[in-house]
Protein backbone atom coordinates (compact mmCIF):
# COMPACT_ATOMS: atom_id res chain seq x y z
CA UNK A 1 0.00 0.00 0.00
CA UNK A 2 1.08 3.53 -0.77
CA UNK A 3 -0.02 6.55 1.18
CA UNK A 4 0.14 10.20 0.20
CA UNK A 5 -1.09 13.37 1.86
CA UNK A 6 -3.91 15.14 0.09
CA UNK A 7 -2.56 18.06 -1.91
CA UNK A 8 -3.48 20.95 -4.16
CA UNK A 9 -5.10 18.89 -6.86
CA UNK A 10 -8.10 17.88 -4.81
CA UNK A 11 -8.48 21.44 -3.52
CA UNK A 12 -8.61 22.59 -7.12
CA UNK A 13 -11.03 19.79 -7.88
CA UNK A 14 -13.37 21.30 -5.34
CA UNK A 15 -13.04 24.69 -7.02
CA UNK A 16 -13.92 23.19 -10.37
CA UNK A 17 -16.75 21.06 -9.11
CA UNK A 18 -18.56 22.47 -6.13
CA UNK A 19 -19.13 25.85 -7.68
CA UNK A 20 -21.49 24.53 -10.29
CA UNK A 21 -20.21 22.09 -12.86
CA UNK A 22 -21.93 21.98 -16.20
CA UNK A 23 -22.12 19.11 -18.67
CA UNK A 24 -20.36 17.17 -21.28
CA UNK A 25 -17.76 17.06 -24.04
CA UNK A 26 -14.14 16.26 -24.48
CA UNK A 27 -10.71 16.48 -25.84
CA UNK A 28 -7.15 15.48 -25.54
CA UNK A 29 -4.54 17.33 -23.62
CA UNK A 30 -1.01 16.58 -24.56
CA UNK A 31 0.34 18.46 -21.57
CA UNK A 32 -1.84 16.85 -18.91
CA UNK A 33 0.06 16.89 -15.65
CA UNK A 34 -0.64 15.65 -12.20
CA UNK A 35 -0.66 17.69 -9.06
CA UNK A 36 0.81 14.86 -7.06
CA UNK A 37 4.24 14.58 -8.51
CA UNK A 38 5.85 11.25 -7.85
CA UNK A 39 5.29 7.81 -9.34
CA UNK A 40 4.85 4.52 -7.57
CA UNK A 41 7.10 2.36 -9.64
CA UNK A 42 6.59 3.52 -13.18
CA UNK A 43 4.63 5.93 -15.35
CA UNK A 44 1.49 6.35 -13.23
CA UNK A 45 1.66 9.23 -10.73
CA UNK A 46 0.47 8.83 -7.18
CA UNK A 47 -2.95 10.36 -6.55
CA UNK A 48 -3.38 13.31 -4.22
CA UNK A 49 -5.22 11.52 -1.44
CA UNK A 50 -4.67 10.88 2.23
CA UNK A 51 -5.78 7.23 2.19
CA UNK A 52 -4.02 4.03 1.28
CA UNK A 53 -3.76 3.25 -2.42
CA UNK A 54 -3.09 -0.34 -3.52
CA UNK A 55 0.32 -0.39 -5.17
CA UNK A 56 -1.05 -2.58 -7.97
CA UNK A 57 -3.34 0.26 -9.01
CA UNK A 58 -0.48 2.59 -9.93
CA UNK A 59 2.38 0.34 -10.99
CA UNK A 60 3.03 -0.51 -14.64
CA UNK A 61 1.37 -3.94 -14.58
CA UNK A 62 -1.86 -4.86 -16.34
CA UNK A 63 -4.85 -5.64 -14.13
CA UNK A 64 -5.70 -9.35 -14.37
CA UNK A 65 -9.48 -9.68 -14.71
CA UNK A 66 -9.57 -13.39 -15.52
CA UNK A 67 -10.68 -14.30 -11.98
CA UNK A 68 -12.89 -11.91 -10.01
CA UNK A 69 -14.67 -12.11 -6.69
CA UNK A 70 -16.00 -9.93 -3.91
CA UNK A 71 -18.03 -6.76 -4.34
CA UNK A 72 -17.79 -3.22 -5.70
CA UNK A 73 -19.94 -0.12 -5.89
CA UNK A 74 -21.21 1.21 -9.20
CA UNK A 75 -22.51 4.79 -9.15
CA UNK A 76 -24.48 6.39 -11.99
CA UNK A 77 -25.85 9.85 -12.67
CA UNK A 78 -29.61 10.34 -12.79
CA UNK A 79 -30.55 6.95 -14.28
CA UNK A 80 -32.53 5.24 -11.51
CA UNK A 81 -35.97 6.74 -12.14
CA UNK A 82 -36.22 6.12 -15.87
CA UNK A 83 -33.85 3.21 -16.40
CA UNK A 84 -33.81 1.38 -13.08
CA UNK A 85 -35.20 -1.88 -14.43
CA UNK A 86 -32.72 -1.92 -17.29
CA UNK A 87 -29.65 -1.56 -15.09
CA UNK A 88 -30.91 -3.91 -12.41
CA UNK A 89 -31.29 -6.57 -15.09
CA UNK A 90 -27.84 -5.83 -16.50
CA UNK A 91 -26.19 -6.05 -13.09
CA UNK A 92 -27.92 -9.39 -12.42
CA UNK A 93 -26.68 -10.61 -15.80
CA UNK A 94 -23.10 -9.76 -14.85
CA UNK A 95 -23.41 -11.31 -11.39
CA UNK A 96 -24.87 -14.51 -12.86
CA UNK A 97 -21.97 -14.74 -15.32
CA UNK A 98 -19.46 -14.19 -12.52
CA UNK A 99 -20.54 -16.27 -9.48
CA UNK A 100 -19.38 -14.88 -6.16
CA UNK A 101 -19.43 -11.20 -7.13
CA UNK A 102 -21.78 -8.44 -6.03
CA UNK A 103 -22.35 -5.10 -7.75
CA UNK A 104 -23.86 -2.53 -5.39
CA UNK A 105 -25.58 0.05 -7.60
CA UNK A 106 -26.15 3.58 -6.36
CA UNK A 107 -27.59 6.48 -8.33
CA UNK A 108 -27.69 10.20 -7.74
CA UNK A 109 -29.43 13.01 -9.53
CA UNK A 110 -27.46 14.83 -12.19
CA UNK A 111 -26.17 18.38 -12.33
CA UNK A 112 -24.14 20.30 -9.81
CA UNK A 113 -25.41 18.15 -6.92
CA UNK A 114 -23.90 15.07 -8.47
CA UNK A 115 -20.62 16.82 -9.16
CA UNK A 116 -20.40 18.10 -5.62
CA UNK A 117 -21.00 14.65 -4.22
CA UNK A 118 -18.33 13.08 -6.43
CA UNK A 119 -15.88 15.78 -5.38
CA UNK A 120 -16.51 15.14 -1.70
CA UNK A 121 -16.27 11.39 -2.20
CA UNK A 122 -13.00 11.66 -4.14
CA UNK A 123 -11.51 14.01 -1.57
CA UNK A 124 -12.30 11.54 1.22
CA UNK A 125 -11.31 8.39 -0.70
CA UNK A 126 -14.94 7.24 -0.77
CA UNK A 127 -15.68 7.51 -4.47
CA UNK A 128 -17.44 4.50 -5.98
CA UNK A 129 -15.23 1.77 -7.43
CA UNK A 130 -16.84 2.22 -10.86
CA UNK A 131 -18.40 5.58 -11.56
CA UNK A 132 -20.47 7.08 -14.36
CA UNK A 133 -18.49 10.30 -14.82
CA UNK A 134 -19.95 13.28 -16.69
CA UNK A 135 -17.42 15.21 -18.69
CA UNK A 136 -17.81 18.04 -16.18
CA UNK A 137 -15.76 16.08 -13.63
CA UNK A 138 -13.28 14.18 -15.78
CA UNK A 139 -10.59 16.83 -16.12
CA UNK A 140 -10.33 17.64 -12.43
CA UNK A 141 -10.41 13.97 -11.40
CA UNK A 142 -7.78 13.18 -14.02
CA UNK A 143 -5.56 16.10 -13.04
CA UNK A 144 -5.59 14.82 -9.46
CA UNK A 145 -4.84 11.28 -10.67
CA UNK A 146 -7.99 9.89 -9.06
CA UNK A 147 -9.06 7.68 -11.97
CA UNK A 148 -7.43 4.46 -13.13
CA UNK A 149 -5.04 4.66 -16.09
CA UNK A 150 -6.74 2.47 -18.71
CA UNK A 151 -3.81 2.58 -21.13
CA UNK A 152 -1.53 0.93 -18.57
CA UNK A 153 -4.04 -1.19 -16.69
CA UNK A 154 -6.14 -2.39 -19.65
CA UNK A 155 -4.08 -1.86 -22.81
CA UNK A 156 -6.12 -2.00 -26.00
CA UNK A 157 -9.43 -1.32 -24.26
CA UNK A 158 -9.94 1.78 -26.41
CA UNK A 159 -9.95 -0.18 -29.66
CA UNK A 160 -13.70 -0.79 -29.37
CA UNK A 161 -14.62 2.90 -29.37
CA UNK A 162 -15.12 5.34 -32.24
CA UNK A 163 -11.56 6.40 -32.99
CA UNK A 164 -12.22 10.16 -33.16
CA UNK A 165 -13.89 10.04 -29.74
CA UNK A 166 -11.28 7.84 -28.07
CA UNK A 167 -8.34 9.78 -29.50
CA UNK A 168 -9.72 13.07 -28.21
CA UNK A 169 -10.38 12.01 -24.60
CA UNK A 170 -6.85 11.42 -23.28
CA UNK A 171 -6.89 13.62 -20.20
CA UNK A 172 -4.67 11.71 -17.79
CA UNK A 173 -0.97 11.96 -17.10
CA UNK A 174 1.28 11.07 -20.04
CA UNK A 175 -1.61 11.59 -22.46
CA UNK A 176 -3.35 8.49 -21.14
CA UNK A 177 -7.04 7.69 -20.89
CA UNK A 178 -8.83 7.76 -17.57
CA UNK A 179 -12.45 7.29 -18.65
CA UNK A 180 -14.30 5.09 -21.15
CA UNK A 181 -16.80 6.86 -23.46
CA UNK A 182 -20.30 5.54 -22.76
CA UNK A 183 -23.18 7.43 -24.40
CA UNK A 184 -24.13 10.88 -25.67
CA UNK A 185 -26.96 12.89 -27.19
CA UNK A 186 -25.76 14.67 -30.35
CA UNK A 187 -26.94 18.23 -30.84
CA UNK A 188 -29.39 19.07 -33.62
CA UNK A 189 -31.54 22.08 -34.54
CA UNK A 190 -35.25 22.11 -33.66
CA UNK A 191 -37.50 24.90 -34.87
CA UNK A 192 -41.16 25.88 -35.10
CA UNK A 193 -42.26 25.89 -38.73
CA UNK A 194 -45.30 28.07 -38.03
CA UNK A 195 -43.13 30.74 -36.41
CA UNK A 196 -40.84 30.54 -39.43
CA UNK A 197 -43.76 31.11 -41.81
CA UNK A 198 -45.07 34.07 -39.81
CA UNK A 199 -41.64 35.69 -40.16
CA UNK A 200 -41.45 35.00 -43.90
CA UNK A 201 -38.79 32.31 -43.53
CA UNK A 202 -38.67 29.08 -45.51
CA UNK A 203 -40.05 26.43 -43.16
CA UNK A 204 -38.02 23.76 -44.94
CA UNK A 205 -34.68 25.60 -44.68
CA UNK A 206 -33.22 25.44 -41.17
CA UNK A 207 -30.05 27.50 -40.62
CA UNK A 208 -26.78 25.77 -41.39
CA UNK A 209 -24.50 28.15 -39.46
CA UNK A 210 -24.81 30.28 -36.32
CA UNK A 211 -24.83 33.46 -38.42
CA UNK A 212 -27.79 32.08 -40.38
CA UNK A 213 -29.51 31.21 -37.09
CA UNK A 214 -28.96 34.74 -35.79
CA UNK A 215 -30.34 36.17 -39.05
CA UNK A 216 -33.45 33.98 -38.75
CA UNK A 217 -33.92 34.93 -35.11
CA UNK A 218 -33.76 38.63 -36.00
CA UNK A 219 -36.50 38.22 -38.63
CA UNK A 220 -38.68 36.34 -36.17
CA UNK A 221 -38.24 39.05 -33.56
CA UNK A 222 -39.34 41.66 -36.07
CA UNK A 223 -42.40 39.79 -37.38
CA UNK A 224 -44.85 41.80 -35.24
CA UNK A 225 -46.58 38.62 -34.07
CA UNK A 226 -45.17 38.54 -30.55
CA UNK A 227 -42.72 35.80 -31.50
CA UNK A 228 -39.19 35.37 -30.19
CA UNK A 229 -36.19 34.12 -32.14
CA UNK A 230 -34.14 32.34 -29.52
CA UNK A 231 -34.09 31.81 -25.80
CA UNK A 232 -31.58 34.09 -24.11
CA UNK A 233 -29.52 32.06 -21.72
CA UNK A 234 -26.71 30.24 -23.54
CA UNK A 235 -25.92 28.28 -20.37
CA UNK A 236 -26.46 24.78 -21.69
CA UNK A 237 -24.90 24.88 -25.13
CA UNK A 238 -22.91 28.10 -25.54
CA UNK A 239 -19.62 26.20 -25.73
CA UNK A 240 -20.94 24.00 -28.52
CA UNK A 241 -22.23 27.06 -30.40
CA UNK A 242 -18.87 28.79 -30.12
CA UNK A 243 -17.19 25.61 -31.29
CA UNK A 244 -19.54 25.52 -34.27
CA UNK A 245 -18.36 29.02 -35.19
CA UNK A 246 -14.74 27.89 -35.11
CA UNK A 247 -13.88 29.45 -31.74
CA UNK A 248 -11.12 27.78 -29.76
CA UNK A 249 -11.26 28.76 -26.10
CA UNK A 250 -7.83 27.38 -25.15
CA UNK A 251 -4.38 28.06 -26.54
CA UNK A 252 -2.61 25.30 -28.46
CA UNK A 253 -0.82 24.01 -25.35
CA UNK A 254 -4.07 23.81 -23.36
CA UNK A 255 -2.40 25.89 -20.65
CA UNK A 256 -4.59 29.00 -20.77
CA UNK A 257 -7.84 30.37 -22.13
CA UNK A 258 -7.20 32.62 -25.12
CA UNK A 259 -10.39 33.72 -26.90
CA UNK A 260 -11.08 37.34 -25.95
CA UNK A 261 -9.72 38.73 -29.23
CA UNK A 262 -11.28 36.03 -31.40
CA UNK A 263 -13.45 37.81 -33.97
CA UNK A 264 -15.93 34.94 -34.14
CA UNK A 265 -16.36 34.99 -30.36
CA UNK A 266 -16.88 38.76 -30.40
CA UNK A 267 -19.40 38.36 -33.23
CA UNK A 268 -21.25 35.68 -31.24
CA UNK A 269 -21.72 37.91 -28.20
CA UNK A 270 -22.45 40.97 -30.36
CA UNK A 271 -25.22 39.20 -32.28
CA UNK A 272 -26.82 37.98 -29.05
CA UNK A 273 -26.73 41.48 -27.56
CA UNK A 274 -28.34 42.91 -30.71
CA UNK A 275 -31.09 40.29 -30.62
CA UNK A 276 -31.76 41.04 -26.96
CA UNK A 277 -31.92 44.78 -27.57
CA UNK A 278 -34.34 44.32 -30.48
CA UNK A 279 -36.71 42.14 -28.46
CA UNK A 280 -35.95 38.92 -30.33
CA UNK A 281 -34.85 37.32 -27.04
CA UNK A 282 -37.28 37.11 -24.08
CA UNK A 283 -36.08 39.54 -21.41
CA UNK A 284 -36.61 37.07 -18.57
CA UNK A 285 -34.70 34.25 -20.27
CA UNK A 286 -31.36 35.52 -18.96
CA UNK A 287 -32.43 35.42 -15.34
CA UNK A 288 -34.98 32.63 -15.13
CA UNK A 289 -35.01 28.97 -16.05
CA UNK A 290 -32.16 28.21 -18.51
CA UNK A 291 -34.15 25.48 -20.26
CA UNK A 292 -35.85 26.80 -23.43
CA UNK A 293 -38.11 23.74 -23.57
CA UNK A 294 -41.16 25.29 -21.87
CA UNK A 295 -40.89 28.53 -23.84
CA UNK A 296 -40.71 26.52 -27.06
CA UNK A 297 -43.72 24.46 -26.06
CA UNK A 298 -45.75 27.66 -25.61
CA UNK A 299 -45.58 28.10 -29.38
CA UNK A 300 -44.01 31.53 -29.95
CA UNK A 301 -40.30 30.64 -29.85
CA UNK A 302 -38.59 29.89 -33.16
CA UNK A 303 -35.78 27.62 -31.94
CA UNK A 304 -35.96 24.91 -29.29
CA UNK A 305 -33.19 23.17 -27.41
CA UNK A 306 -30.65 21.26 -29.53
CA UNK A 307 -31.13 18.20 -27.31
CA UNK A 308 -33.45 15.99 -29.36
CA UNK A 309 -34.87 14.13 -26.38
CA UNK A 310 -36.75 17.26 -25.24
CA UNK A 311 -39.21 16.60 -28.07
CA UNK A 312 -40.87 13.96 -25.88
CA UNK A 313 -41.93 16.74 -23.53
CA UNK A 314 -43.14 18.92 -26.40
CA UNK A 315 -45.29 16.09 -27.72
CA UNK A 316 -46.83 15.52 -24.30
CA UNK A 317 -47.55 19.19 -23.60
CA UNK A 318 -48.42 20.73 -26.97
CA UNK A 319 -49.16 18.33 -29.82
CA UNK A 320 -49.67 21.18 -32.30
CA UNK A 321 -46.22 22.66 -31.69
CA UNK A 322 -44.74 19.19 -31.84
CA UNK A 323 -46.34 18.43 -35.20
CA UNK A 324 -45.05 21.75 -36.55
CA UNK A 325 -41.48 21.14 -35.39
CA UNK A 326 -38.78 21.00 -38.04
CA UNK A 327 -35.37 19.43 -37.60
CA UNK A 328 -31.95 20.25 -39.01
CA UNK A 329 -28.26 19.80 -38.21
CA UNK A 330 -26.67 21.74 -35.38
CA UNK A 331 -25.32 25.01 -36.88
CA UNK A 332 -21.60 24.74 -37.60
CA UNK A 333 -19.20 26.31 -40.03
CA UNK A 334 -17.92 24.06 -42.84
CA UNK A 335 -15.29 21.54 -41.80
CA UNK A 336 -16.17 21.50 -38.08
CA UNK A 337 -17.13 18.12 -36.66
CA UNK A 338 -20.11 17.56 -34.38
CA UNK A 339 -19.33 17.61 -30.68
CA UNK A 340 -19.29 14.50 -28.49
CA UNK A 341 -20.73 15.73 -25.21
CA UNK A 342 -21.29 12.58 -23.28
CA UNK A 343 -21.04 10.38 -20.25
CA UNK A 344 -18.07 8.21 -19.32
CA UNK A 345 -17.19 5.25 -17.10
CA UNK A 346 -14.21 5.59 -14.78
CA UNK A 347 -12.63 3.36 -12.14
CA UNK A 348 -11.41 4.89 -8.88
CA UNK A 349 -7.67 4.60 -8.44
CA UNK A 350 -8.30 3.92 -4.74
CA UNK A 351 -10.50 0.87 -5.35
CA UNK A 352 -9.63 -2.13 -3.20
CA UNK A 353 -10.96 -4.55 -5.81
CA UNK A 354 -9.36 -3.45 -9.08
CA UNK A 355 -9.88 -6.75 -10.96
CA UNK A 356 -13.64 -6.72 -10.45
CA UNK A 357 -13.96 -2.98 -11.00
CA UNK A 358 -12.00 -3.06 -14.24
CA UNK A 359 -13.88 -6.10 -15.54
CA UNK A 360 -17.26 -4.54 -14.82
CA UNK A 361 -16.25 -1.20 -16.38
CA UNK A 362 -15.10 -2.95 -19.54
CA UNK A 363 -18.25 -5.10 -19.62
CA UNK A 364 -20.80 -2.29 -19.14
CA UNK A 365 -19.17 -0.36 -22.02
CA UNK A 366 -18.85 -3.27 -24.45
CA UNK A 367 -20.66 -3.04 -27.78
CA UNK A 368 -23.47 -5.40 -26.80
CA UNK A 369 -24.38 -3.50 -23.65
CA UNK A 370 -23.95 -0.03 -25.14
CA UNK A 371 -26.28 -1.05 -27.97
CA UNK A 372 -28.89 -2.49 -25.60
CA UNK A 373 -28.76 0.63 -23.43
CA UNK A 374 -29.13 3.15 -26.24
CA UNK A 375 -31.63 1.09 -28.28
CA UNK A 376 -34.04 0.19 -25.51
CA UNK A 377 -33.62 3.11 -23.12
CA UNK A 378 -36.37 5.30 -24.61
CA UNK A 379 -34.25 8.38 -25.30
CA UNK A 380 -32.39 9.69 -28.36
CA UNK A 381 -28.89 8.77 -27.24
CA UNK A 382 -26.03 7.03 -29.02
CA UNK A 383 -23.23 4.69 -27.94
CA UNK A 384 -19.50 5.41 -28.25
CA UNK A 385 -18.53 1.82 -29.08
CA UNK A 386 -18.06 1.59 -32.87
CA UNK A 387 -19.88 -1.71 -33.37
CA UNK A 388 -22.78 -0.58 -31.20
CA UNK A 389 -23.09 2.76 -33.00
CA UNK A 390 -23.11 1.13 -36.43
CA UNK A 391 -25.75 -1.36 -35.32
CA UNK A 392 -27.94 1.32 -33.74
CA UNK A 393 -27.86 3.58 -36.80
CA UNK A 394 -28.99 0.63 -38.93
CA UNK A 395 -31.57 -0.55 -36.38
CA UNK A 396 -33.16 2.55 -34.84
CA UNK A 397 -35.37 2.14 -31.76
CA UNK A 398 -39.17 2.34 -31.82
CA UNK A 399 -38.95 5.94 -30.67
CA UNK A 400 -37.84 6.81 -34.20
CA UNK A 401 -41.09 5.58 -35.78
CA UNK A 402 -42.88 8.86 -35.10
CA UNK A 403 -42.30 11.32 -38.05
CA UNK A 404 -40.81 14.16 -35.97
CA UNK A 405 -38.77 11.83 -33.81
CA UNK A 406 -37.68 9.99 -36.92
CA UNK A 407 -36.30 13.20 -38.42
CA UNK A 408 -34.62 14.12 -35.13
CA UNK A 409 -33.16 10.64 -34.73
CA UNK A 410 -31.80 10.54 -38.26
CA UNK A 411 -30.19 13.97 -37.88
CA UNK A 412 -28.68 13.00 -34.51
CA UNK A 413 -27.41 9.74 -36.01
CA UNK A 414 -25.53 11.63 -38.73
CA UNK A 415 -23.85 13.76 -36.06
CA UNK A 416 -23.06 10.72 -33.90
CA UNK A 417 -21.20 8.97 -36.69
CA UNK A 418 -18.91 11.94 -37.23
CA UNK A 419 -18.53 13.23 -33.67
CA UNK A 420 -15.36 13.93 -31.78
CA UNK A 421 -14.70 15.10 -28.27
CA UNK A 422 -13.88 18.77 -27.87
CA UNK A 423 -11.07 19.59 -25.44
CA UNK A 424 -12.37 22.98 -24.40
CA UNK A 425 -15.53 21.54 -22.84
CA UNK A 426 -13.51 19.61 -20.27
CA UNK A 427 -11.77 22.82 -19.24
CA UNK A 428 -14.71 25.23 -19.53
CA UNK A 429 -16.86 23.62 -16.86
CA UNK A 430 -18.05 24.24 -13.33
CA UNK A 431 -17.05 27.59 -11.88
CA UNK A 432 -15.00 28.24 -15.01
CA UNK A 433 -18.00 27.97 -17.30
CA UNK A 434 -20.17 29.92 -14.85
CA UNK A 435 -17.70 32.80 -15.14
CA UNK A 436 -17.97 32.80 -18.93
CA UNK A 437 -21.77 32.69 -18.85
CA UNK A 438 -22.00 35.46 -16.25
CA UNK A 439 -19.87 37.85 -18.28
CA UNK A 440 -21.48 37.00 -21.62
CA UNK A 441 -24.92 37.59 -20.10
CA UNK A 442 -23.79 41.04 -18.93
CA UNK A 443 -22.86 41.88 -22.52
CA UNK A 444 -26.13 40.48 -23.85
CA UNK A 445 -28.03 42.78 -21.46
CA UNK A 446 -25.92 45.73 -22.67
CA UNK A 447 -24.16 46.32 -19.34
CA UNK A 448 -20.70 45.99 -20.93
CA UNK A 449 -19.46 45.76 -24.49
CA UNK A 450 -18.83 42.24 -25.90
CA UNK A 451 -15.03 42.53 -26.09
CA UNK A 452 -14.75 43.76 -22.50
CA UNK A 453 -17.02 40.94 -21.33
CA UNK A 454 -14.90 38.32 -23.08
CA UNK A 455 -11.64 39.78 -21.75
CA UNK A 456 -12.97 39.83 -18.18
CA UNK A 457 -14.24 36.28 -18.54
CA UNK A 458 -10.92 35.10 -19.97
CA UNK A 459 -8.91 36.62 -17.11
CA UNK A 460 -11.19 35.18 -14.43
CA UNK A 461 -11.27 31.76 -16.10
CA UNK A 462 -7.48 31.65 -16.24
CA UNK A 463 -7.29 32.35 -12.53
CA UNK A 464 -9.43 29.30 -11.86
CA UNK A 465 -7.51 27.19 -14.36
CA UNK A 466 -4.23 28.15 -12.70
CA UNK A 467 -5.54 26.81 -9.40
CA UNK A 468 -6.10 23.44 -11.05
CA UNK A 469 -2.51 23.27 -12.27
CA UNK A 470 -0.84 24.58 -9.12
Amino acid sequence: MLKKKMAAGVVALAMFSTLGLAACNGGGSGDSTNAGGGSASGSIPEPDVSCDVPAGNIDDSKIDTSKVEGEITFQTQGLQNDFGDFFKAKIKEFEDANPGVTINWTDQGGGAEFDQTVTAQASNCKMADVINVPSSTILALSKSNLLMDYDVKAPGIGDKFVKSIWDSTALGANDHHTALPWYFGPYITTYNKEVFKRAGLDENMPPKTMDELFDAAAKVGADGQGDFGIYGSPEWYMIAQLHGMGVTLLNKDKTAFDFADNEAAINYVTRLSELYASGAIPKDSLTGEPDPGKAYTDGNLAFGTPNASFLKSVKSNNATVYENTGVGPFPTNPGIKPVFEGQYIGVSVTTKNAPLAMKFAEWITNAENEYAWTHDGGAIIFPAATEALDKLVNNPPEIADDPVFKAAYEEAAKAAEDAEAYTDVFYATGAVKDTLIENVNKAIRGEVDPKTALKTAQDQMNEKLKALDD
